[in-house]
């Protein structure tokens, strides 16, 4: 439940800062990149570098978020193997 609603703050908040943004900058700005140029607002520049920033960050912890559940799950593997393991060498065998 504080996931959701943590999410949805921050999701409002975005929108916020994106609203703030583009509202006070409404400059036209030449855009150079690797391939060719062109004219943007400042506002909407900045709302897609934010926005591919947000996107690229959210990429790069849910990659470490996944490597760590992954871990988390081959070590709890490895202890319910161990463990069983433990049982079978401490229970007397009965011949």
């Amino acid at each position: 439940m504080v996931k959701y609603i943590l999410s949805i703050l921050i999701v409002i908040t975005v929108i916020i800062v994106a609203i703030t943004v583009g509202a006070n900058n409404d400059q036209l700005i030449t855009f150079n990149y690797i391939i060719a140029q062109s004219e943007l607002r400042l506002s909407t520049l900045v709302a897609i570098l934010f926005g591919l920033g947000l996107i690229s960050g959210w990429l790069v912890t849910g990659i470490f978020y996944l490597k760590i559940k992954l871990q988390n799950i081959a070590l709890n593997r490895r202890v319910k193997r161990q463990s069983q393991q433990i049982i079978e060498l401490t229970t007397p065998k009965v011949e």
